[in-house]
Formats: structure tokens, C-alpha cells, sequence
């Protein structure tokens, strides 16, 4: 009898060993488990804190260069300038850095509209022609100025919050100058498909009166200048400025034989800048980064100010490499 107890104490003791040894196994395993996916976060954090300081060395490269150009022609900026190129590349250690530089003056600024009190006709035109131009309602023009506008008085095809209040997704007009160009999608029927049209044209300026500068402007905004203006008179204009290295002063943007029969008003345009944004490819390893930079550079003394600063969104297709940089990324994720 209690020979077969203590077979019974010691299969029970057997047992109990055994599962001590299963649990003790299984937890070590999670914690090996746990372990070696907190290294790999740290590396991973690691890393993108290294491409991050290296896409803010793009930054200031973009500043020196901008500086440097301001240094050489402070009242004149074209695109066969130093810091118009397309293949600004840096090596760095274990790593290497893109930029492209683009002036925002280029482009319309849709806060130009509201410059001052009661609106400014001259953008007002100018809008109307771009809007027109790329088969885009000219209503838009209205509408952007009813939202840009403090009151609630409704352009002819204008709308104010009466008019937004009434969908199904109720918000109002801002009432303020644009932060960001994106913000057009908030208009009414505003469609993507304009939208796509419209914002590679458009900026959202902090400065409704900077002047748009015809050394660097986008073909499509030049034709805006002029209601009637051709897209052949434009193309000899692009073609004139680049052989010349752009304008040096309105003046001699005027006299181009290629403006001959037309009135173009100098209202609101300029041969220089102060905005200028800096999309940056920046990559350490195997690890890439994406950084879009807003800098506006003093007329005064060339002095800068970053005034904007969008991380990770990728504004330009940098190089062939970039499908690769989306898999290097997505293996180190997954390492």
C-alpha cells in the first residue's frame, strides 16, 4: 500500500517538474521573443533618427546654397541658377542626400486674392485666366475668394457658410488667408479631378503681396498673365528667358519681341524671390526619408527662416532608385 503511494507522490512530483519546465520554456521563449523585438525597434528608431538629421543636413544645404545664389545676384533669381538644378546630390557617410529646389514664386498664390480690402482685381483676372485655361469652372474663383474673405457677403458665383452648412457634412468658410494650396478640396464641388489640374500651378503664400516672378514661372501661369495670350507666344517666352538666363528686370521681361501686340499689366509681378520650397531624398543604409521644407529668404540681407516642414511625404519621383528606396524600407520594417 504504500509502495504504490509513493509511485502515486512520485508521478504527481514527475509531472509537476515537468510542467515547471514547460512554463519556465515557454517564457523564456517570450522573453527571447520580447527581447529581440525591442532591438529591433531601437535599431529601427536609430536609423530613421539618423535619416531624419540627415534629411535636416538637406535643409541646410538648401539654405547655404540659397544664400550663396542671394550672395552672387540678390535681384534676380532664374532657373539656370545653382539652385535650380535637378541633381543636387550629396554623399555622406554610410549614406546621401537629394534636393530639389523650387521657387513657390512660380506658381500663383491664391492668398493674393485677398490682399486687400475688397480684393485684388489684377489676381482676381489672373485666376479667371488660369481656371479657364486648364477647362476648370471659373466659379472657383469666387468661391475661393468667399472663403478666403472675413464676411459673409456671397460673390456672384460665390458661397459662404450658408452654403457649406447645408451638406451633408456641415463645416464652414475659413475666413482667413490659405495655409496650404490643399486646402481648395474644401470648396464647393470642387472635384479631383480639377484639383489634380490645379495644384502643381498654386501656392499658398504667408505674403499675399509677393509678386510672381517671370524668370521661374510655370508656362501655364504665364499664359495667365493675359487673358489672350497664346500657348505659342509662351512657349518663345520660355525659350527667350532660358537662352537670356532669365530677365533681369521687369522692364526687359516687357520689351521681349515675344509680348509684341500684347498689354501685359506689371502689376504683381517681379524678376526675384523669397519663397522657395526644398523637397529632400535622404537616405542612411538601407533606410530612406522624405522631407519638404518651406524656407523664405529676406530681400533685405538674404538672411532665412524655415516656415514649414512636412515629414515624409514624398513631393518628387528623385530617381529610378525610389521603387527600391519603398522595398528597402518595407524589408527593414519587417527585419
Amino acid at each position: 500500500m504504500m509502495s504504490r503511494l509513493a509511485q502515486r507522490q512520485g508521478g504527481v512530483a514527475l509531472i509537476s517538474v515537468l510542467l515547471i519546465v514547460v512554463i519556465a520554456t515557454v517564457l523564456g521563449v517570450a522573453m527571447t521573443r520580447e527581447q529581440n523585438y525591442a532591438i529591433t525597434r531601437a535599431r529601427l528608431f536609430l536609423e530613421q533618427t539618423r535619416v531624419h538629421q540627415y534629411a535636416l543636413g538637406g535643409e541646410e544645404l538648401a539654405r547655404q546654397i540659397l544664400h550663396a545664389d542671394f550672395d552672387k545676384s540678390p535681384l534676380k533669381d532664374a532657373l539656370g541658377e545653382d539652385w535650380a538644378q535637378q541633381d543636387l546630390q550629396f554623399e555622406f557617410e554610410d549614406g546621401a542626400v537629394e534636393l530639389r529646389i523650387e521657387d513657390l514664386q512660380g506658381r500663383f498664390n491664391l492668398n493674393s486674392l485677398v490682399e486687400r480690402a475688397g480684393g485684388n482685381n489684377m489676381a482676381r483676372m489672373r485666376f479667371t485666366n488660369l481656371l479657364n485655361q486648364q477647362g476648370i469652372d471659373p466659379a472657383i474663383s469666387d468661391r475661393l475668394i468667399d472663403w478666403l474673405d472675413g464676411n459673409q457677403a456671397v460673390g456672384t458665383l460665390g458661397a459662404e457658410d450658408y452654403d457649406y452648412l447645408g451638406l451633408e457634412k456641415p463645416y464652414r468658410t475659413s475666413g482667413q488667408a490659405l495655409a496650404d494650396a490643399s486646402e481648395l478640396r474644401l470648396l464647393l464641388n470642387m472635384d479631383p479631378a480639377s484639383l489634380a489640374r490645379l495644384m502643381p500651378l498654386v501656392t499658398a503664400l504667408p505674403d499675399p503681396g509677393s509678386t510672381l516672378n517671370v524668370n521661374t514661372a510655370k508656362p501655364a501661369v504665364l499664359q495667365a498673365l493675359v487673358a489672350d495670350l497664346t500657348p505659342e507666344a509662351v512657349d518663345s517666352l520660355a525659350l527667350s528667358r532660358q537662352d537670356n538666363g532669365g530677365y533681369d528686370t521687369v522692364q526687359s521681361f516687357m520689351q521681349d519681341e515675344s509680348l509684341a501686340g500684347y498689354r501685359v499689366p506689371l502689376e504683381g509681378i517681379g524678376v526675384a524671390s523669397s519663397f522657395f520650397q526644398v523637397s529632400i531624398r535622404a537616405r542612411y543604409q538601407a533606410r530612406f526619408g522624405y522631407l519638404t521644407s518651406i524656407i523664405q529668404r529676406d530681400v533685405g540681407d538674404g538672411s532665412m527662416r524655415v516656415i514649414y516642414r512636412d515629414i515624409g511625404t514624398k513631393v518628387y519621383p528623385f530617381s529610378t532608385s525610389d521603387a527600391l528606396s519603398d522595398v528597402a524600407n518595407s524589408e527593414a520594417v519587417d527585419g
